[in-house]
């Protein structure tokens, strides 16, 4: 199979035009050296010391210097010799998450509220996720896709950050909504490797999302779902322009309205999408649960590759370089001799 050179450091290389300056210097520094024994050495010393075999070695050991600068120049700019090509296959899931952003995400039953602990969940997921698409649906009592599938978690994270119950205009809770938008959010013809991801407190206002999430699994689109707050209730606050709590959300009544994670319908809808319900309140088993349904499949290709490989050989300059230094070491020299 033929080899393929090629240089890791090309700038290196540039260095090569710095040994005819140093061939120069050494030339230069022997015309000195011969002048300066010429005024001041005895003629006999003098024929000594220009022996033909003292000034053959001489040569002998620049040559051998400058080979030895050269080798360590290619040295450093790390010759690496490649043969054939790697076809390497990266594959991963779509995930959408539909994080709920009505205003009972605002409840505090959860620290610091269901809203912030569903960002917190979609972030954490996110984070430990590698070769994989996502996407975001907001919905309140609508739904729209508020990030496109990505492969760049950095710009989801964005999205995510900028979310709250400003989102969505429209009041209220429409998961079926959220499920029909998530769907057109995918590639029909990938829905095997597709799955729906729901962030919400269950608190359905407009119906529909057990047969939404039955249609979806027929698809072949797996629907998860996390439930975010506590079955106990919670008021809902009514949050000022600085985040302050200014008081509680009333009914037409002047009742406060309290709002409950609504956990058996939120299972019966993971149940019929063939996915599975994890509790927020369950601390860190919701992550680790959900993360191992996302990743119970191999995935689909998202991307093929193919890269030759290389292998380094800088050691071979490097090598014959410090033999010839030390080969010109160990040249005899004439002061030891006349020594």
């Amino acid at each position: 199979m033929q080899d393929y050179l090629r240089w890791a450091d090309p700038d290196a290389l540039r260095l090569l035009w710095l040994l005819p300056l140093v061939v120069a210097l050494y030339l230069h520094a022997g015309r000195m050296r011969r002048q300066a024994l010429e005024r001041m050495a005895t003629p006999a010393a003098l024929d000594r010391i220009t022996a033909a075999r003292i000034r053959r070695r001489r040569r002998i050991r620049r040559v051998l210097t400058t080979i030895a600068l050269a080798l360590l120049v290619l040295a450093a700019a790390r010759p690496q010799f490649g043969s054939g090509m790697r076809r390497v296959q990266r594959t991963g899931v779509d995930v959408i998450f539909a994080v709920d952003t009505s205003q009972s995400m605002l409840a505090r039953d959860v620290t610091p509220d269901r809203l912030s602990v569903a960002r917190q969940t979609v972030a954490a997921l996110m984070s430990r996720m590698q070769g994989d698409r996502v996407g975001i649906v907001a919905f309140a009592g609508a739904a729209f896709l508020y990030c496109p599938l990505t492969i760049d978690y950095g710009a989801a994270q964005i999205f995510l950050d900028a979310m709250d119950t400003q989102v969505v205009g429209d009041p209220g809770t429409g998961i079926a909504d959220a499920i029909a938008v998530s769907r057109d959010g995918f590639e029909a013809a990938e829905h095997q490797y597709q799955h729906l991801v729901i962030l919400t407190d269950g608190e359905d206002h407009e119906g529909g999302a057990l047969e939404a999430a039955r249609e979806a699994a027929k698809a072949g689109l797996t629907v998860h779902v996390v439930g975010i707050g506590q079955t106990r209730g919670e008021p809902i606050p009514e949050i000022g322009p600085s985040g302050e709590v200014l008081g509680h959300k009333r009914g037409p009544d002047g009742k406060l309205v309290v709002t409950r994670l609504e956990e058996q319908a939120l299972k019966e809808i993971a149940e019929a999408g063939g996915g599975v319900y994890v509790a927020a309140s369950d601390g860190g088993i919701p992550l680790e649960r959900t993360l191992a349904a996302l990743q119970s499949e191999e995935g689909r290709v998202v991307g093929t590759w193919q890269f030759k490989e290389y292998e380094e050989r800088y050691q071979i300059p490097l090598g014959i370089a410090i033999l010839l230094i030390a080969t010109a070491a160990i040249l005899p020299d004439e002061r030891r001799r006349s020594a």
